[in-house]
C-alpha cells in the first residue's frame, strides 16, 4: 500500500477533526489530483475490494480498532438503543440527543452505510439457485478483503518482531 493510499484510508474513517467526509473528500485531502473528477472516481475505486483489497483491509481494520477502543460492539449498540427507547417510554422524556449520539456512536462503528440501491424485483423473486448463486458471489466479494486482512495483520506482527 502506498502512503497516500494509507492516508485515504485514515481520512475515509476518522474524518477531520472527528467530523465525517465523503470518499471524494478523504481523496483530495489525500493528494488525488482532482482534474476530471478524479477525486470522485479514486475515493470510488479504492473502496473497491475488487480493486485494492489492500486497501479494504486496511479500512476494515480501521474501523475495528475504533470498535475496540470505544467498546462498540453490535449488539451493545442495538441493547444501548433499547435501553434509550425503554427510558424514554417510561418517562417521557426528550432523548433525541442520546439517541443521536448512540447512532453516531454506530454510524462511525460502520453499522451503518448511507446508500440507495435501486432494484428491480423482490428476494422473494429469485428461485434457490439464483440465491446460491447470489450468496457466492458475495462470499468471493468478500474472499479478497479477508485475504488482504491477514495479509496485513502478518506484515503487522513482522515489524512488530524486528
Amino acid at each position: 500500500m502506498t502512503p497516500q493510499q494509507m492516508k485515504f484510508a485514515l481520512l475515509h474513517v476518522y474524518g477531520v477533526e472527528g467530523n465525517p467526509i465523503t470518499k471524494t473528500e478523504a481523496a483530495r485531502l489525500a493528494g488525488y489530483s482532482d482534474k476530471g473528477n478524479w477525486c470522485s472516481v479514486a475515493g470510488s475505486e479504492l473502496t473497491n475490494p475488487n480493486k485494492y483489497p489492500l486497501v479494504c483491509a486496511y479500512i476494515s481494520n480501521l474501523r475495528d480498532e475504533v470498535r475496540e477502543k470505544y467498546g462498540i460492539s453490535f449488539e451493545g449498540h442495538l441493547e444501548e438503543l433499547g435501553n434509550i427507547r425503554d427510558r424514554g417510554k417510561k418517562d417521557n422524556r426528550n432523548l433525541a440527543a442520546a439517541a443521536t449520539t448512540e447512532i453516531a456512536r454506530g454510524k462511525v462503528a460502520g453499522y451503518y452505510i448511507d446508500q440507495k440501491i435501486i432494484r428491480h424485483g423482490k428476494i422473494d423473486d429469485l428461485n434457490l439457485d439464483q440465491l446460491y448463486e447470489r450468496m457466492k458471489t458475495i462470499k468471493q466479494k468478500n474472499e479478497k478483503v479477508i485475504e488482504a486482512k491477514k495479509l496485513l495483520s502478518k506484515k503487522s506482527s513482522e515489524e512488530s518482531e524486528i
